[in-house]
This record gives C-alpha cells, structure tokens and sequence, in this order.
C-alpha cells in the first residue's frame, strides 16, 4: 500500500530532522490571527497550549511542498495521514523546547529578531513584494505577529545552541569514520551533459535524425527541448555519476571518453531524451586530511542530534500532551492504520507519543 511512501522514508526522515527547530513557529502567528480557538478545533495540546487543526495542515502543507507531484501521487491515503502525523509531532515538539526555552529565561533581543526578518526578507524582491506576501498568507495578522514568530523560533534556537558546548570529537574516531566511508567522502565521476528533452518517441527520432546530420546541439535544444534547460541550449551543467538518470545511465557512462558524443533516443520517466556528453572529469579520492573537516562536522552534528533527542525525550516524560481521538493510534508504515483528519474528542497521554527512529523501518533501495 505504501510503497511509494517507503521508498522515500528516508527523504522524508531527514526533511523532519532539517526542519525541527528551523520551522518557524506559526502557531502563535496563525492562532493570534484568528482569535480565541475552539476546543473542537484542537489536534494536540502540549501543556495546556493548544495545536489546532488549522495551525497543523498550514504546516503539512509547508512540509510536503517540498516533494514533487510525482512523488505525492505515489502515496495513498494512508500514507498522507502517516505524514500528517508526523507533521504533528514535530510540532509537538517543537513546543516542548520553546516551552523549556522560557522557562530557562532564554532571552533573545530585538536586534537579534530584526536580524532575523530582514534575512527573510531577503529571499523576496522587494520589501514590497514581502508584504504582499505576508498580506496574501495571513491576511489578518500583524507585522507584530510574524515578529513575535521569530523570536519563539531564535529562543528555541538558543536552547538547542547551548546543548552542544563542549562537543569534541577524538581522532580516532574521525580515522575510523574515514576508513568506515572512504566512498562516500570522495569525489565521483562526473559528466557535463546537455540534453533535449520531448514527450513523443517520434518527435525524439526527428530531431535525432537533424543532430546526426550535423545540426548544432544547442540551438536545436534552445529551439526544441520541452525542459527548463533549453534557455541554456539543453545544458545541464555538471552530474555526479551516481546521479544520472537511470535508464540513460549506461548509455551515457559509455561516452566518457567521447566528449561531444551523443546518446540515442532513450526513455526517462514518461519522456524521450537524447543526451550529449559534453565533458568528463573522473573520481577523486579524498585523503584524510582533506576529509578531516567534512567528518568533524559530521560526527558533530550526530552528537547535537543525540543530545536534542535526549532532551526532547525528557520534556515528554514530564510533560501532558493531549491528542485529538483521531491521532490516538500512529499509522504504521505497512498502512495497518488510519487517521482522520476531522476534528474529533481529544484523549490525554503523560510522556512520549512520538514514534521513536526504530520503530520507523529502513527504506527500500530504488527511487
């Protein structure tokens, strides 16, 4: 039933682990907005703080904006309300540490959440085109609000900074995770291509036919490929080996030594695309010291992991999280259970109701 959905839980495992203290927390933004909130409305309280429904689909769709249609399409329904879950106990958790946060008395300054807004307003054009958003977004929140968002999201923050003072990480275990991932630390093979891409079989053999006769590759992408790189003349830029598209793989392995060559017509997903090995640089590998700072980050951030988790696990021993009757029982990954989206009677639980790492199975190869 969920074999789309397992292929990828381990895309979507480290999506959640990205996002669990970087999310900004809406729910004061959205909660303000709206005015008092209905107790049937309510997913999930965390110490008397309510998460309501509505809070909790604006962040599931924030998450699963991150996968594309295809990928979605491959799931059912069972797999969605997994998602939605899961969703819900990052907020839960989410709260926990803002709540641990102020009862620390973390402070964070104005000039600090100043900051912080002129870095979001930085990925929009304009300040201008910022407040359309914000206006298109929420329409009945302040500037106040999305403010006062930040400044939960930076004491939050602050919280989980202070778990990783005197991390260190020994020598011996950065030789033993070189030695352990040689592999995956060094350089693959990679290929500059360009491609034209179509959707029919045929509409791929004429064009085929054009570049066989000596047609120039690029302008021949720029004028017929259907992708968003015929702007560059079907120029791709550079793919690691382990990136190629599958079924276009061994053709294009085959032309390393051919710079200039081109690929027959070959089916990739629900289109035909014909490939041009521009360039190949081979696989290097890294050496020791050239991995030492790469390995010490990631070993670090394991630790920082382990200590987060550790804390999030204390919070919800000692804490009351109270969860909608929908949400009472976890959908398994073989699809055992389902969720209901619906408001509905809560039920209390003390301590943890997240689902642990190891109760989430290992992925399956393939994509």
């Amino acid at each position: 039933m969920l074999r789309g959905f397992r292929k990828n839980l381990d895309v979507i495992v480290i999506i959640l682990v990205v996002t669990f203290v970087g999310t900004l927390f809406y729910g004061t933004y959205y909660r303000r907005s709206r005015g008092p909130v209905q107790p049937e409305a309510v997913a999930a309280t965390v110490n008397d703080t309510p998460i309501t429904y509505f809070e909790l689909e604006n962040q599931f769709r924030n998450f699963i904006s991150q996968f594309d249609n295809k990928y979605l399409s491959q799931l059912d329904e069972k797999g969605i309300d997994y998602l939605r879950r899961m969703t819900l106990e990052n907020m839960i958790d989410n709260q926990l540490l803002y709540q641990e946060a102020q009862s620390r008395n973390l402070k964070v300054s104005d000039q600090d959440v100043n900051m912080k807004l002129k870095e979001f307003e930085a990925n929009f054009p304009s300040p201008e085109e910022f407040k359309k958003y914000l206006e298109y977004q929420y329409p009945q929140a302040s500037m106040d609000d999305f403010k006062e968002s930040l400044r939960r999201d930076l004491q939050t923050n602050v919280l989980v900074n202070s778990l990783n003072e005197g991390i260190q990480i020994p020598d011996a275990d950065i030789q033993k995770y070189y030695n352990d991932n040689k592999q995956l630390l060094s350089i693959p093979n990679q290929y500059h291509l360009a491609q034209v891409t179509q959707i029919t079989a045929e509409e791929a053999d004429k064009i085929i036919k054009k570049l066989n006769l000596g047609e120039d590759f690029a302008a021949t992408a720029k004028a017929n490929s259907l992708d968003s790189t015929a702007k560059n003349g079907g120029d791709a830029g550079w793919i690691p080996e382990n990136r190629l598209p599958q079924e276009a793989k061994d053709a294009i392995i085959a032309l390393k030594d051919k710079p200039g060559a081109i690929t027959s017509v070959i089916k990739t997903g629900s289109s035909f695309q014909i490939f041009k090995v521009m360039e190949f640089k081979p696989g290097q590998e890294k050496n020791l010291e050239e991995s030492r700072e790469q390995i010490k980050t990631i070993l670090e951030n394991e630790q920082k992991r382990v200590k987060l988790d550790h804390l999030v696990a204390e919070l919800r021993q000692k804490s009351t999280i109270t969860l909608a009757e929908a949400f009472n029982t976890t959908p398994s990954p073989s699809g055992s259970a389902s969720l209901a989206t619906s408001p509905s009677p809560a039920s209390t639980v003390t301590g943890n109701s997240t689902p642990q790492a190891s109760e989430i199975p290992a992925a399956t190869s393939g994509q």
